[in-house]
């Protein structure tokens, strides 16, 4: 529909076609430096939304590895209660028109190896789950044996039958014996056989792809259980029930058959979740954020690109000058020359969004091969599967496409303006003598509706209207008062009153900032970059008297290279917004990902408190604190008790939001806990936490408490307000105040109780299964962790220290930090390629001045070095307001702890500087080809041609 205005004109308006189509066909080369300029916005949506497309279809193929038919699932307290539900249930299941499977699994997490001749593990998964589940019901739950991924019958006792993740992992297949470690015993089973990663085969409801199952006899569980010690938790027993349709389609019926459940039974069961809905909610979710994520970040570039256009179409406006008013001269209209250059720029914006959309899905892949590393690298690793929706590509096509043709007919309505016989003779156009009436019109309806904008989103704390509604004011004001006063004086004070603004912001309203997303950051980018090049290109005069004094003032090749960038203040001002609105970006994330990286000693202080390092164990066999304690070189140990839960809170919007609890007792509490942030009404940190013991209605929480997402801390609680925990399993509730509120960390622990508490809501299943542990001066902490993990295999031991915790949490954030300075540099190829187009453009278009100058007796290699200084000024300048933007906000936004931690401010000056030098280089390596061209051209023939 966007393209029908220009299909009629080129199919009714033969010579506006052949315009269009000359003016393209001429010079081919510039005209592919036009396109490739353009595609690049094409290509960095297009591959945002290639990028959100695989996060959301590798999380969605989860639904089938690891769910297959089961789309809801019931947790229950006891095998009894399981066997008394699946019965129930299966009596609804010949009734209703939603079910179409009730299916009971008992599960369990245990350690398994594979023993040498002198019975050492040569190789071990320490968090295996054992299934119990009969193959004959499995293979006919859901009507689909072949989602299932069972085959063959249900293992026999002493044997299993192996998931092809855990048989990768030990290395073994059919007729392998393997060994189980669980309650504190020790099973040996012979391998029947290795099951594919399929629905019940690869049943795993966490997150990740990874499902390392083994699957025993109905009955052994209960037996092992048997002579469980009484610290370990119970298997947990499970009712899996499928809806009709298939493994993804069966979602759709999930509150029909949820419905049904619960009237069927009288009440909702207490576990009952939607475990197939909940996992395509959050791959949808998790595909929409990433591709806001590096959507975000790309438009940038995207908009580097919008002024590439620009800066191109008023170029060719300027070349093409003395025709347009030749055109007009015998009776061509204005609104023809509209259609000239509109169609024109239709036919690069159809050819650069195409390429540009098979540009922009070859980088979706690259980034998601990087990002596969990073996820892959995770405790609970995700396997990317590159998918392109056609959707994403319709939609990047068009995005980029409208976005192309609005910039390129919108400049065509301006730079079709011309006065017949100043273009004819190619003259300036003259200084208006005051300000236009439209002008002035325009800017009092800016200050009026950004007046009205802004009264209305600062006391409402709208992150918007807080920051752009002020910058909107003042830029309504110069017009208003350029009548009055010097518009050089009203352009300057208005840009470094912006800039002040949009720096400070954040810190003189915090409250608006609170919990942003992070287009607010890139408005903030925009913002910061227009007022400065604005300040820069309105005072371009005095920055090239600064320049040609460090030149030697003399330097002819100096004056030169200046004398047009400053005669062309908007081209020029083009240039520098492009180059500024990268370089700002990409020096940001440098600094910021530094900030991070090099505070690992301080995070760890944070994250360890008095403890060196953790131990995790299976929740069935817990690792003994005690023996743990009695060690030499052990000074303290604290049990510690993690669940999985669910919480309402006044954030949730009348939801429970999953989360997990932790239970802490009195030596971790004496060794020193994390720190906290906020002791609300008690007054240390020490007495917040003995009153967590003491009373089982408080608890403590994080400041990125619920919050699954990266960036600051989002609405935190605060202490004082009330919260719900809610066991998943049992359904029971309990009431918490908030007593204290920890700072943000690595560390990985849920809203603290005391060991009590937790007992009392979970019973049993509160096992003290993470220890942590405070080691004695003489003793290495990292030996004391691989000791630990030896000693304690069949307990399913992961030790760590807080070191490497932290380490491997930084080093993932800066691998992501390292995908999206490359994402960016995407941004650098549009401002570099803007530059060499106009280089380029400008070679041709000062060929006569090139020619009189060659004639007079300036010699090539003046002309080469005058265009050399020119790019070279243009770049620099870019360069500099882009990193002096990026080091000032930085600095200002870690001054005010937005990023919820106190980091001190520091500058990876190496890394900045390699990063400007790069940047540099090749940009003068980008003028390098037009400026040798400029210095070929013969003075005969320039001076000759009349085109």
């Amino acid at each position: 529909m966007v393209s029908l205005p220009f299909l009629f004109l080129a199919a009714r308006r033969p010579v506006l076609r052949r315009l269009a189509l000359r003016n393209a066909a001429r010079r081919p080369r510039e005209t592919a430096l036009v396109v490739l300029g353009s595609l690049l916005g094409t290509s960095i949506i297009t591959g945002s939304m290639v990028v959100g497309d695989t996060l959301d279809a590798s999380l969605r193929q989860g639904a089938q590895t690891k769910l297959g038919p089961v789309d809801e699932l019931v947790s229950t307290s006891s095998a009894t209660e399981q066997g008394e539900l699946t019965v129930a249930l299966q009596a609804l299941d010949d009734d209703s028109e939603a079910i179409d499977g009730v299916l009971a699994l008992t599960t369990l997490p245990a350690a398994v190896a594979v023993l040498g001749p002198d019975g050492e593990a040569l190789r071990a998964e320490p968090t295996a789950t054992v299934v119990e589940v009969d193959f004959g019901a499995a293979r006919a739950f859901g009507g689909d044996p072949a989602a299932t991924g069972i085959e063959g019958p249900t293992p026999a006792p002493g044997r299993t039958v192996v998931g092809e993740d855990l048989a990768e992992e030990l290395g073994v297949g059919g007729g392998a014996t393997i060994v189980v470690y669980a309650f504190a015993r020790q099973l040996e089973l012979a391998v029947d056989r290795v099951v594919a990663q399929r629905g019940i085969a690869g049943f795993s409801p966490g997150f990740g792809s990874r499902s390392p199952n083994l699957f025993v006899a109905p009955g052994t569980l209960a037996e092992l259980a048997q002579a469980a010690p009484a610290e370990a938790a119970p298997p947990s027993t499970l009712v899996a029930v499928s809806n009709r349709g298939g493994p993804l389609e069966g979602a759709d019926a999930t509150e029909e058959a949820t419905a049904a459940i619960t009237a069927h039974l009288g009440t909702a069961p207490g576990g009952l979740s939607a475990a197939k809905s909940e996992l395509l909610a959050d791959a949808e979710a998790v595909g929409a954020e990433f591709t806001e994520l590096f959507g975000s970040i790309g438009f940038f570039s995207v908009i580097a690109g919008v002024l590439l256009l620009v800066n191109i179409f008023v170029m060719l406006a300027q070349e093409r000058k003395s025709e347009m008013g030749m055109l007009r001269a015998v009776g061509l209209r204005r609104a023809g020359l509209v259609g000239s250059f509109s169609l024109e720029g239709w036919m690069y914006a159809l050819v650069s969004a195409l390429l540009g959309t098979l540009v922009g899905i070859g980088i979706g892949r690259v980034v998601a091969g990087v990002a596969a590393d990073i996820f892959g690298g995770a405790e609970q690793s995700l396997e990317l599967t590159f998918a392109v929706d056609p959707a994403s590509v319709e939609s990047g096509f068009t995005v980029g496409f409208i976005i192309s043709l609005l910039t390129v007919a919108l400049t065509s309505l301006s730079i079709a303006r011309v006065n017949v016989i100043r273009a004819i003779r190619d003259l300036p156009e003259p200084a208006p003598p005051r300000t236009r009436l439209r002008a002035l019109v325009a800017g009092a309806g800016i200050v009026l509706a950004a007046g009205a904008w802004t009264a209305w989103g600062i006391p409402g704390d709208e992150p918007y209207a807080t920051l752009a509604g002020p910058v909107l004011v003042l830029a309504g004001l110069v017009p208003l008062l350029s009548r009055f006063l010097p518009r050089r004086l009203l352009v300057s004070v208005a840009a470094v009153a912006v800039l002040a603004w949009a720096i400070s912001a954040f810190g003189v309203l915090p409250d608006a900032f609170e919990g942003v997303e992070i287009p607010i950051f890139v408005v903030q980018g925009v913002v910061l970059t227009a007022a400065a090049v604005a300040l820069a290109t309105r005072n371009q005069e005095a920055v090239g008297a600064v320049v040609r004094r460090l030149g030697g003032g003399r330097s002819m090749a100096v004056r030169l290279g200046l004398a047009y960038p400053l005669a062309r203040r908007f081209r020029t001002g083009m240039i520098l917004a492009m180059y500024s609105l990268v370089v700002f970006t990409l020096v940001f994330i440098v600094v910021l990902s530094n900030l991070f990286s090099s505070q690992i000693d301080s995070f760890t202080a944070d994250v360890a408190g008095g403890f060196e390092l953790q131990v995790s164990s299976n929740a069935t066999n817990p690792v003994p604190v005690e023996e743990v304690r009695s060690r030499d070189d052990v000074v303290a140990a604290a049990a510690l008790s993690d669940a999985d839960a669910e919480f309402l809170t006044p954030r949730t919007e009348g939801e429970f939001e999953p989360w997990f609890v932790t239970g802490i007792d009195e030596v971790f509490v004496g060794q020193g806990p994390t720190g906290l942030g906020d002791v609300g009404t008690y007054p240390d940190a020490d007495a917040a936490y003995r009153a967590v013991l003491a009373d089982p209605g408080l608890t403590i929480v994080s400041d990125f408490f619920l919050q699954d997402g990266g960036g600051p801390p989002e609405e935190p609680l605060e202490p004082g307000e009330r919260i719900t925990l809610r066991d998943p399993v049992s359904g029971s509730a309990r009431q918490l105040t908030i007593a204290a509120v920890s700072d943000s960390s690595f560390a990985e622990a849920g809203a603290y109780v005391s060991q009590d508490s937790l007992r009392e809501l979970y019973g049993p299943r509160a096992t003290a299964n993470r220890i942590l542990v405070a080691t004695s001066d003489a003793a290495d902490p990292e030996e004391v962790a691989a000791e630990l993990n030896a000693a304690y295999l069949a307990n399913g031991a992961e030790a760590e220290t807080f070191r490497e915790l932290v380490a491997t949490n930084l080093a993932s954030q800066t691998q992501f930090f390292r995908l999206m300075q490359g994402y960016l540099a995407l941004g650098l190829v549009v401002g570099i390629a803007g530059l060499g187009v106009v280089m380029v453009r400008a070679v041709r278009e000062r060929r006569r001045q090139i020619g009189v100058l060659r004639a007079l007796g300036y010699p090539s290699g003046a002309v080469r070095r005058a265009f050399v200084v020119e790019s070279a000024f243009v770049a620099a300048e870019g360069i500099f307001i882009g990193t002096t933007l990026a080091l000032i906000t930085a600095w200002q936004l870690v001054g005010n702890d937005t990023f919820g931690d106190d980091l001190p401010f520091a500058v990876p000056w190496a890394e900045v500087a390699l990063l400007v030098v790069v940047t540099f280089v090749v940009s003068l390596l980008a003028t390098a080809a037009p400026a040798q061209q400029a210095s070929r051209i013969r003075p005969a023939v320039a001076l000759r041609l009349a085109d």
